[in-house]
């Protein structure tokens, strides 16, 4: 078993302290008016400290990006492996799919608005985003094999219409300088989703295959 030396906890703690920091200041100025210099100050370092952990803001940005969305991904794949059906596992997963954004919603934002950033961002989470999605997925496929789901749309549509319709209300929200609710947010969700996926009878043919 390896030993953590004392040094490097003490520098994984200082940089979890940096990360919840840079969030905070995030969350209350915007990417564009946090300065590296207001971060080392509400942590309590001096700015050179910093330095030593984050080259620059930027590569400060990209770890806290990966870091949120790896808890995202993770906890999506363990609703994916409880042994549920697809309907309490896709209600499991839009439940924390808008808690979380409901939370962070102004951190998504900075990607919209940092052009500098967008690009390298992306790059960075790509395979963390990609793993969501084939996990819900997943989930999406059982739900069809149990017949819950309409077996006629194609799992990709089934997707896009979930992050378009999240994505859609929350740039809605944040244009008109709202905050997004968490409860508004995950019941209005959940009541056009699954609507609309759901699986057809043979009275609605509104959702007969074409």
């Amino acid at each position: 078993m390896i030993h953590q030396s004392l040094k490097e906890r003490q520098r994984q703690e200082r940089e979890e302290l940096i990360l919840q920091a840079t969030q905070d200041l995030l969350l209350e100025r915007g990417y564009y008016d946090t300065s590296m210099g207001e971060i080392a100050q509400r942590v309590g370092v001096a700015k050179g400290t910093l330095y030593q952990h984050f080259e620059s803001k930027e590569a400060l940005m990209i770890v806290l990006f990966k870091r949120e969305f790896h808890d995202l991904q993770v906890a999506i794949e363990q609703i994916a492996h409880m042994q549920v059906g697809a309907q309490e596992k896709m209600t499991l997963m839009i439940d924390t799919l808008c808690y979380h954004i409901a939370e962070k919603h102004p951190l998504f934002f900075i990607l919209r608005n940092a052009s500098d950033l967008q690009a390298e961002i992306h790059y960075e989470i790509k395979e963390t985003f990609n793993g969501m999605r084939e996990q819900i997925a997943l989930m999406l496929d059982e739900g069809k094999a149990e017949g819950i789901f309409n077996a006629c749309l194609p799992t990709e549509v089934m997707l896009e219409a979930l992050f378009g319709i999240i994505v859609s209300r929350l740039f809605k929200n944040f244009h008109e300088g709202l905050q997004v609710q968490y409860g508004d947010l995950v019941g209005h969700l959940r009541c056009i989703y699954f609507h609309g996926i759901s699986a057809p009878t043979t009275t609605d043919e509104s959702k007969l295959c074409p």
